[in-house]
């Protein structure tokens, strides 16, 4: 038993610098290599996303066409396709008429009126669209200020519809203004309740383009007016190179 002993104490002697050596690579292996291993594996799988992605935005870019340039004068020529340079209000009315006897049923419907009201110029310039807009000018119901972005004198002629009948067929008549002889322009839509039908009352504007003007300064809804300034506005002085500055 000593003899066992005294061999196996020599044998674990002879081992110690081997065991404390892997346990101090293990452990370094562990502390330092590992999370330096793992961080590198992810920034290279990150790296070839990043790559994947970058090829394929190339490869979209390369297959996108070329965009045309904007066509400026398209708002121009629709608004020239849309307006009618005739008078169409006979038209548009037949139009309307239609609309409303395609829209109500035909035992539920009553009270059914047309009225067309005098024809008014439009103004063309800014500042007469601005007077126009807040009351001041001819008409003083709001008129709209876009009609002065385009160089043409437009007449709009008010037309009154009025008709008894359901909620259903109300709907069905606003859908079906469209595609109408020239452009119109709904200002308004009213829905009285009542027993048995419903009354509707929509007023539109029938618009005519005129003869080609000047168009004046484009008018911006919302821009202020510049500032006239009283007699105790502060004033500034002449700059330093004006006659009478002070140096």
């Amino acid at each position: 038993m000593t003899l066992r002993a005294g061999s196996l104490g020599e044998t674990l002697e002879r081992l110690v610098p081997f065991l404390t050596l892997a346990l101090v690579v293990t452990a370094g292996y562990y502390l330092c290599i590992q999370p330096s291993l793992r961080a590198y594996l992810r920034a290279r799988t990150s790296a070839a996303a990043v790559e994947e992605r970058a090829r394929t935005l190339q490869q979209a870019v390369g297959r996108e066409r070329p965009r045309a340039a904007a066509d400026l004068g398209l708002p121009l020529r629709e608004f020239e396709a849309r307006v009618s340079a005739d008078d169409r209000l006979a038209e548009v009315a037949a139009a309307v008429a239609r609309a409303v006897h395609e829209s109500a049923p035909p035992d539920r419907i009553r009270s059914f009126s047309i009225e067309a009201g005098e024809s008014t110029r439009s103004p063309v310039d800014g500042r007469s669209a601005r007077a126009a807009q807040t009351g001041g000018g001819p008409g003083g119901d709001g008129l709209d200020p876009r009609l002065s972005l385009f160089p043409y004198a437009v007449t709009y002629t008010p037309l009154r519809v009025t008709f008894e009948s359901t909620t259903e067929a109300a709907g069905g008549f606003l859908w079906r203004l469209r595609g109408l002889p020239t452009e119109i322009e709904v200002r308004s839509a009213t829905l009285t309740r009542g027993l048995p039908l419903m009354k509707t009352e929509v007023l539109i504007r029938v618009l005519r383009r005129g003869a080609a003007t000047e168009a004046g300064q484009p008018y911006m809804p919302g821009a202020r007016a510049p500032l006239t300034p009283g007699p105790t506005a502060p004033r500034l002085g002449p700059a330093a190179g004006d006659e009478g500055a002070v140096r």
